[in-house]
């Protein structure tokens, strides 16, 4: 069994989940696009961390977010609907 390092223990790789295991992260980000996650994030009732996390996910594990996946459904329903 492999072991897999979070921070200051180990754990069995059969026992790591990667989406539900959360690791602390410092950085620098510009203010405005802080502010903006902020006012979204307030928006739709989620924690600005989550938000981020989320667009992480969209961008750098090629997820499509739930608004996309909905507008998608929309195109193909309307399409189907109007013929083409």
């Amino acid at each position: 069994m492999k072991k897999i390092k979070t921070g200051k223990i180990e754990i069995g790789s059969d026992e790591f989940n990667p989406k539900k295991g959360k690791f602390r992260v410092n950085m620098f980000v510009d203010l405005d696009v802080v502010d903006e996650i902020r006012k979204i994030a307030a928006k739709r009732h989620v924690p600005y961390q989550t938000l981020i996390n989320q667009k992480l996910r969209e961008v750098f594990m090629n997820e499509q977010s739930l608004e996309d996946r909905l507008a998608r459904m929309e195109e193909i329903v309307l399409k189907k609907r109007s013929g083409t």
